[in-house]
């Protein structure tokens, strides 16, 4: 299982997430779409100076983007970063689209799906850009109709609030051969209960949104804290080996609690 680190772009400089991801020293290093940042933008920008490690977007919205232009902006970080660009992309949520972009949301899997078949073979025929291979394109497939999308168009899922038991029951069966990256909070800590209780508190919107709400209530969960992976280095060992064993090929963390450094070498063993 791959190593993932999230970076969380809000009200930082270039420099400091360059500073970062170099640090990491993980497989792959992930931004993703906030009021900021044009996440392909900071990806490439990232990439291209930080070499030896993937770097990807998890996620950039389709909604406000035409295919086309999208493609044309993946492979320019294609370009930027030699070939280490992961292309991961997904329809958001509702208030989102709606509010910031003013565009329906209905019917988001046929959205996607329609994205898909426009997206895909324009960054398999890449025009005018030398040496560029098509990226890896991820999805953010979390219930059966869209994970069936992401079997079928394209090379696996980016997920997130999902625990190893929901992956094997939910997510494994539905995929044949492909990548799943699963997000996830992770805090090595001594104090586990306090770690749980501020990341419930952080996190209390975040099971309202309707998507999120119906992929918990699959797994028999209550709150989205349960997906996270807190406790000590035995702790966390043993959750990252159910999740290799799961199926995931990739963990994206998003590093919870003041403990990062301890954390990171707790990941990398």
């Amino acid at each position: 299982m791959r190593l993932g680190v999230f970076l969380n772009s809000v009200d930082r400089t270039l420099e400091d997430l360059v500073e970062e991801a170099a640090a990491a020293e993980v497989d792959a290093v992930y931004v993703n779409e906030t009021v900021g940042w044009d996440p392909v933008t900071l990806a490439a920008l990232i990439g291209a100076r930080v070499p030896g490690v993937d770097i990807g977007t998890a996620v950039t919205v389709t909604y406000p983007r035409h295919p086309a232009a999208l493609a044309a902006a993946a492979l320019s970080a294609q370009a930027a970063t030699g070939n280490r660009f992961v292309l991961g992309i997904g329809p958001s949520h509702r208030p989102a689209v709606e509010e910031r972009y003013g565009v329906s949301y209905d019917r988001p899997a046929t959205h996607i799906r329609d994205y898909l078949t426009k997206l895909r073979p324009l960054l398999h025929n890449p025009p005018h850009i030398p040496d560029v291979r098509p990226p890896k394109l991820l999805i953010s497939a979390l219930g059966p109709v869209m994970l069936g999308i992401a079997d079928e168009l394209a090379d696996g899922t980016i997920l997130v609030w999902t625990t190893a038991k929901g992956v094997t029951e939910l997510v494994a069966p539905r995929l044949h051969g492909k990548e799943i990256v699963l997000t996830a909070m992770v805090g090595v800590t001594d104090d586990a209960d306090a770690l749980r209780q501020q990341i419930a508190t952080e996190t209390s919107a975040v099971g309202d949104l309707p998507n999120y709400r119906r992929h918990l209530d699959r797994q028999g969960l209550t709150s989205v804290v349960e997906t996270a992976i807190i406790g000590d280095e035995k702790v966390v060992a043993a959750e990252l080996r159910r999740l290799e064993e799961a199926g995931v090929t990739e963990l994206l963390v998003s590093v919870a609690g003041p403990e990062r450094e301890r954390t990171l070498a707790a990941l990398k063993g």
